[in-house]
């Protein structure tokens, strides 16, 4: 992922008190040290902008940088015609007041009455298409800054200049899967690369270097509680794994949708569960059965949280405790398992195989959550919605099927507390597809703020019935 970019730059008016400006080199520091630990890269611009001639060339510049976000530190007042020039830029909008050094007399700075002022300008000056912004307050330090600015720079360094890759075909039937990349490019700037042939991953696995395979082979065995599958499916979903993943650093694909059936099956008697589960600890979310708005949806989770990403099925919901159980074949990273660790087990198919390419069908990763914080989050439509809802995973040792999985409590969509059947039923009537982005963590602000900078839109809410309703 390329880093977000970020400028800061300041103005200000004449007859103002000079303290504000001192606190801006003080700020300057402080924000470089932001910059180290949340890995973005950031320009500084020291000179205090103080007319309209030095803005315009100012933005000009930041616009040829392809400044992703521009701060506007408010020493003390600012002109609007000024504030109004910075506006301009095509990068995102952050506006910086501090608060004032004395309670009484003259007023210092008049900074956050002047954040108000610009305030109203973004949202009066800039038509249908409003110029969005985020405000900050005080120090670097203080409340109204840090945990709000570091949402805004994981939110905006998500997917940026991202390119994916289809894998094979969508699997057989999900039509519901289906999608547009033009659709994808225009409302995330997501490349999306087709052509990549299941034969063309399997042709260059063969090819990868025996030690190579001998290595990941040995760590598989070395970090699974259990295997059952005989030895030769680990060593094909390795040689997989790692043609995948030189796939990817050759094009610098970010994530992939990965066509784990048919053709595996009817080639090597495989699934691709445990090469998605390895790609997924080496920061590459892997989606299954070729969905791409799945495999996009990992990666911005992987992006916001810092953490590995699986995708998910919903098979039940028990209202006795308000739950849900989201749960896959076996594709979860190793790092999602509970204390009980991780098996690699023939895929559940196995059990009822009826043609021979389905007998001894794997391997998958079977595994339980830890207690933890969950977000699943998706995009949707056409690429230009989405939802998410938080819970609690709970109960280990409750009953559920071989695979990847975990129960779900302590619901909320978009942060509000829902029962299990009006989320089952908001599912359904909007028409969600099956798949369930997933991630052990609470990003929920970053996904509300990372919506609001891309214009994406929430699908509804619909409250259970026994009858359909006009909503």
């Amino acid at each position: 992922m390329d880093k977000l970019k970020v400028a800061l730059v300041a103005a200000s008016m004449a007859n103002q008190s000079k303290e504000g400006i001192l606190l801006y080199s003080k700020y300057q520091k402080d924000l470089e040290v932001l910059a180290k630990n949340l890995d973005f890269d950031l320009s500084i611009y020291k000179k205090i902008l103080k007319t309209a001639g030095e803005v315009s060339e100012t933005r000009k510049e930041i616009d040829s940088k392809n400044i992703d976000f521009v701060i506007l530190f408010h020493p003390n007042y600012i002109i609007g015609d000024l504030v109004f020039e910075l506006m301009k830029t095509k990068a995102c909008l952050g506006l910086w007041a501090i608060e004032e050094s004395t309670k009484s007399g003259p007023l210092p700075f008049a900074s956050f009455v002047n954040l108000n002022q610009n305030t109203s300008i973004a949202g009066h000056f800039f038509g249908d298409n409003e110029k969005k912004f985020k405000w900050f307050f005080g120090s670097v330090d203080s409340k109204y800054f840090k945990q709000r600015f570091e949402i805004t720079i994981r939110s905006l360094s998500a997917i940026k200049d991202s390119k994916v890759a289809q894998i094979g075909k969508i699997a057989d039937g999900f039509r519901g899967m289906y999608y547009d990349e033009m659709e994808i490019y225009k409302n995330l700037g997501v490349d999306v690369v087709r052509g990549i042939e299941i034969e063309d991953v399997m042709s260059r696995g063969e090819k990868i270097d025996k030690k190579l395979v001998k290595e990941v082979t040995d760590k598989i065995y070395s970090d699974c509680a259990k295997i059952t599958v005989a030895k030769d499916k680990i060593i094909d979903s390795a040689k997989l794994y790692l043609a995948t993943k030189e796939i990817c650093e050759e094009n610098n694909f970010k994530a992939v949708a990965f066509s784990c059936w048919p053709k595996l099956a009817d080639f090597k008697n495989l699934r691709s569960c445990l090469v998605n589960s390895l790609l997924g600890l080496d920061g590459i979310p892997s989606a299954c059965e070729g969905d791409m708005l799945s495999a996009i949806s990992m990666l911005i989770l992987k992006d916001i949280s810092g953490k590995a990403a699986a995708v998910m099925d919903f098979p039940a919901f028990d209202e006795e405790d308000e739950s849900m159980l989201l749960w896959h074949c076996g594709s979860a990273p190793f790092e999602m398992a509970n204390n009980c660790g991780v098996s690699c087990n023939h895929h559940y198919c196995s059990e009822f195989a009826e043609e021979k390419e389905f007998v001894n069908l794997g391997p998958i990763t079977d595994l339980v959550f830890p207690v933890s914080d969950i977000t699943v989050f998706r995009l949707t439509k056409r690429c230009d919605s989405f939802y998410y809802f938080t819970g609690k995973t709970f109960d280990e040792k409750k009953e559920s099927w071989d695979g990847s999985r975990g129960w779900v409590n302590d619901l909320k969509l978009y942060g509000k507390p829902i029962k299990v059947i009006d989320l089952v039923n908001t599912i359904l009537l909007n028409s969600i597809q099956h798949h369930f982005p997933l991630v052990l963590k609470d990003v929920s602000a970053c996904i509300e703020e990372f919506a609001y900078w891309l214009d994406l839109k929430k699908i509804k809410d619909i409250e259970y019935k026994d009858y359909l309703y006009v909503r």
